[in-house]
């Protein structure tokens, strides 16, 4: 059904009614009710209009000035040179600038939203990926127009995104890639010597303490007592912790960062590539290592608590979601209670029908070499 106009920037169609408040100071849309009077209606588009001129006094009269992705991005970027993921947040607002940067950016819609969405799916790309972009342009019109002010991604609900099992990694494979690492090091293999030393001490680290890269990153080395072994870190994503009391892998891994002056932002893609000739799975992401340390301090009776302090979990819910360990633990015992069902499947015979279509012969197992008759029950 197509919209029917009700009064200026008030339309109806089938599922009910559409403000639309698009003046030189922004662009502001919402849905009412089939039912809702139009008095509240015209109401909340005063109220808007009036918020949206008081957020923008410089744009109330005359023509708003164009403003276009391909303007503002670069004005948005030099706000947040100071984060460690301005890389990866310059990359994902030239994707948008590719898609929709010459276009007015109030007149970017939410439909241009979703089609950029689609075009991203049919690509290729991750559910996760996508929705991270969409987060970054929110965020981008949040930042330069204000919390208030038209945001073409505020009703874009995130992709499912399906949870991807944790793939844990051998202490085995772990010491083949720290003794690759340092055997192209020290043959010259990684270029310069100095650059193949910090990444095999990013390395140690990330193994060893479980902490996210980000915290890796952000280490200084007032926060690092060799003397009392403790690492105080500065926690990502909210959560918090007293600190890392170094045990002696640890404490030769942050020895080994000490003196490779490892301090400091690096490329984590440029890292897996790293790691991944040295010996890393091709198909495992190698923050998968701090999934595998707070699971084995789980499976060797770590308290569940402690383990969310030590991965700097704000919730003690993700904890429990994420590293519930296997082995050692109730899972085992789970499994374990179900043992000996079917004998840890040895070989057996099995017996057959004694006529076409008699399925109520007693069933056979074995007991070694000897069938037995097993009464049904």
């Amino acid at each position: 059904m197509a919209w029917k106009k009700l009064s200026k920037g008030v339309y109806r169609d089938s599922h009910g009614i559409r403000a639309i408040v698009d003046i030189a100071a922004g662009r502001k849309e919402k849905r009412f009710p089939p039912d809702a009077e139009l008095a509240d209606v015209k109401h909340w588009r005063n109220v808007t209009k009036v918020k949206l001129e008081k957020l923008h006094p410089d744009r109330r009269a005359g023509a708003r000035k164009r403003r276009t992705l391909n303007a503002d991005g670069p004005r948005y970027l030099t706000l947040h040179t100071h984060l460690v993921s301005y890389t990866n947040r310059r990359a994902i607002v030239q994707h948008w600038q590719a898609r929709l940067g010459t276009k007015d950016r109030a007149r970017i819609s939410p439909q241009d939203v979703l089609a950029a969405r689609v075009a991203w799916l049919k690509a290729g790309h991750a559910p996760k990926t996508i929705n991270h972009r969409v987060d970054v342009l929110r965020h981008l019109y949040t930042v330069l127009d204000g919390k208030d002010a038209y945001n073409p991604a505020d009703d874009i609900a995130p992709l499912p995104v399906p949870r991807s099992p944790i793939q844990r990694i051998s202490d085995a494979t772990i010491l083949r890639v720290d003794r690759e690492l340092a055997r192209r090091e020290r043959d010259g293999t990684n270029g310069r010597r100095l650059d193949g030393a910090k990444t095999r001490a990013r390395f140690r680290v990330l193994v060893s303490t479980g902490r996210r890269p980000s915290e890796i990153m952000r280490a200084e080395a007032s926060d690092v007592d060799m003397e009392n072994r403790v690492w105080v870190v500065r926690d990502g994503k909210g959560g918090w912790s007293p600190g890392v009391y170094l045990n002696d892998d640890m404490l030769a891994a942050w020895t080994l960062f000490l003196a490779a002056d490892a301090w400091g932002a690096y490329s984590t893609s440029a890292f897996a590539n790293t790691i991944r000739a040295a010996g890393w799975p091709k198909s495992v992401r190698p923050y998968h290592a701090r999934h595998t340390t707070w699971i084995t301090a789980v499976e060797r009776g770590a308290d569940m608590a402690d383990v969310q302090i030590g991965a700097g979990h704000k919730s003690l819910t993700t904890t429990r979601q994420h590293y519930t360990g296997v082995r050692h633990s109730r899972m085992q015992q789970l499994s374990e209670r179900l043992d000996g069902r079917f004998d840890g499947f040895t070989e057996r015979q099995e017996s057959l029908p004694r006529n076409e279509g008699d399925v109520g012969g007693e069933p056979m197992v074995s007991a070694g070499k000897r069938a037995m008759r097993v009464p049904r029950r």
